[in-house]
């Protein structure tokens, strides 16, 4: 029986690496656009007076048949997106291209892409919160977000140290 334990070596897998960085460049293009599209939007949700946009988000929740409760409660986080959406999607736009460049390095096999990925990915969890209250800071996500560095970790001796 072997009892070797996986190294670095055993683990990495350029199969593996890019599927990752496919999934990867396929995810940060998607949110790149939602996010540019938000950032434009949130601009002009800014400049709009506060009772204007709560007016219109209630016409379109009504419209949607959400429920007067869930209304009720949505009240704090629309004030933030109004005063404050701007700088949410911009963070979250910024994030996501920091992402994407990371990306593009770790295709071109640069180890630098990884930790541009990696740093982006974990200031991710952080930057919304600048914003948004902490009660908002999520689970699944910051548990993915920590996931996919650890999984590029894993495969980061496939990436040269040159360029």
């Amino acid at each position: 029986m072997d009892n070797e334990q996986p190294t670095a070596t055993t683990i990495a897998n350029p199969s593996m690496l890019r599927a990752l960085l496919i999934v990867s460049t396929i995810n940060t293009s998607l949110w790149a656009v939602i996010y540019g599209i938000s950032l434009l939007f949130m601009n002009v949700v800014g400049g709009m007076p506060y009772p204007d946009y709560e007016a219109l988000f209630q016409q379109g929740a009504n419209q949607w048949g959400v429920d007067a409760e869930a209304l009720a409660r949505s009240g704090e986080v629309l004030r933030i997106i109004h005063d404050h959406g701007a700088a949410l999607f911009g963070s979250l736009f910024a994030r996501t291209v920091a992402r994407l460049i990371g990306v593009v390095l770790m295709w071109r096999g640069r180890l630098m892409g990884f930790h541009v990925y990696t740093i982006a990915q974990l200031a991710g969890i952080f930057l919304p919160h600048l914003v948004l209250p902490w009660a908002y800071l999520g689970f699944f996500g910051p548990l993915m977000a920590v996931g996919m560095a650890a999984l590029y970790g894993s495969q980061r001796q496939l990436l040269t140290k040159a360029h």
